[in-house]
């Protein structure tokens, strides 16, 4: 599955909204050496260094470096993770798999490559969220109302087959999201080295299907 890389899907959320073109250029520019050098070592004359503003222009609309964050933050909860989260769901609907082991897989290795494929916006929301648990809260209310429905039919047809066991999907949705984020968070926050993806995606795989095969 080719994806869109999230700095892309930022630029093109920002162009709906009232922002002037300036306001878009000090967005992009704080994602960008967010990403690159981390909050904490980027300046509010860095961003408007690369935006190409002064920085009274910076601070005009959004008063502090945080405010900058937030207006970062607030379209990749309530529009961009949404919105990349309805495409993979579309895209496993529209993928014929034999089995749920096949299903687990590439569904398994997609997401872990989207993660390394934007590692390091990954890391600025990973690291925020962190810090204020709330964020993980108002963006997991967004995904659970978004993949209730989508799930409960993808799941059916192998708990029929009896290749999955017949729990709510969202408990298994859950189980699936917790040990891949529990791979992919120490990884994005602590190492420099990218996860092997192959050899992560195995280990995981191995370790759901012993818990999500059904017992006889």
């Amino acid at each position: 599955m080719k994806h869109t890389d999230v700095e892309t899907l930022f630029a093109n959320n920002i162009k709906t909204t009232s922002l002037s073109p300036k306001q878009r250029k000090v967005l992009q520019a704080s994602l960008t050496l967010f990403a690159q050098k981390g909050y904490e070592n980027t300046s509010t004359l860095d961003i408007a260094h690369l935006a190409g503003v002064s920085e009274g222009t910076v601070f005009k609309h959004f008063k502090t470096k945080d405010g900058l964050l937030q207006a970062i933050l607030k379209p990749f909860i309530h529009d961009i993770f949404p919105r990349v989260a309805d495409e993979f769901l579309i895209t496993l609907h529209q993928s014929p798999f034999d089995d749920f082991d096949s299903f687990l897989r590439y569904a398994v290795h997609d997401r872990m490559v989207y993660a390394m494929d934007n590692r390091p916006e990954m890391k600025i929301f990973i690291q925020q969220m962190v810090k204020d648990p709330s964020i993980m809260t108002s963006l997991t209310k967004r995904l659970g109302k978004l993949l209730q429905g989508g799930v409960d039919t993808l799941f059916r047809d192998y708990k029929k087959k009896g290749q999955l066991v017949d729990w709510d999907s969202m408990r298994i949705i859950r189980m699936v999201s917790g040990v891949i984020v529990g791979y992919l968070i120490p990884n994005i926050i602590m190492s420099d080295t990218p996860l092997d993806v192959d050899k992560t995606t195995d280990e995981v795989c191995e370790f759901l299907m012993d818990g999500l095969r059904p017992r006889n």
